[in-house]
């Protein structure tokens, strides 16, 4: 079966989140392990799937979609007590999730539909990622934010999910000129390079969590 270096990206994030739990606990990050255990046996039962069984990997990729969705807004939810952008997220939040359910259970195998859904989740999540960012500026302009865990992974998100939208609202085109790189087309190629910059940026903030003093959310 063929590795992916992106999916290597994955454990090793998993791997540094398990040594350093202790440290995420204390940063009230520690929901971010059983997440990368999550995402990288999803996606390793997803390459299972496509490679060895040969079998349609639509269910897992929404669940990962929709786990995916949940936890970044969570963690930015936990992390800021700004108003605006508080509001931002309560209403995103359910709104995409039952775009995302719904679109699961009432357009089966059909995946543009599911490129319709990374799209739009692609979009609010940079959005929510932009706004943490911002608000964590706008409060504390005078600290390093570089040390502040989150903003990378804001910046990780920001890339990933802005990449993705852009590179599958170009899907039909795609697919209609045979647009490849390296034998394969560029909306599976993109997300996986992409994915390991996410992770990169994951694995910062997890190493970060270790060297930095905890800080009470934005007020």
């Amino acid at each position: 079966m063929q590795l992916y270096l992106y999916h290597f990206f994955e454990v090793l994030s998993t791997l540094l989140a398990f040594y350093f739990y202790r440290s995420l606990r204390e940063h009230r990050m520690g929901i971010l392990m059983p997440f990368l255990v999550f995402i990288s046996v999803a996606e390793y039962v997803a390459i299972l799937q496509r490679n060895v069984l040969h079998t349609s990997t639509y269910a897992i990729n929404y669940l990962i979609l929709l786990v995916e969705w949940f936890f970044y807004n969570l963690l930015f939810l936990r992390m800021t007590r700004q108003r605006f952008f508080l509001q931002y997220l309560y209403l995103s939040i359910p709104v995409m999730s039952i775009g995302i359910v719904a679109s699961y259970i009432f357009f089966p195998d059909f995946y543009p539909a599911f490129y319709y859904c990374i799209i739009s989740a692609g979009f609010f999540l940079s959005v929510a990622a932009l706004g943490y960012m911002y608000f964590r500026f706008l409060d504390d302009d005078k600290t390093d934010l570089l040390s502040d865990p989150v903003i990378w992974i804001a910046v990780g998100v920001v890339f990933f999910f802005s990449g993705v939208s852009i590179v599958f609202s170009m899907y039909q085109l795609i697919q209609i000129r045979k647009i490849n790189l390296w034998g394969e087309p560029i909306y599976t190629l993109v997300p996986r390079i992409l994915s390991i910059f996410l992770y990169s940026c994951i694995s910062i903030a997890i190493i970060k969590c270790r060297k930095t003093i905890p800080s009470s959310p934005a007020s």
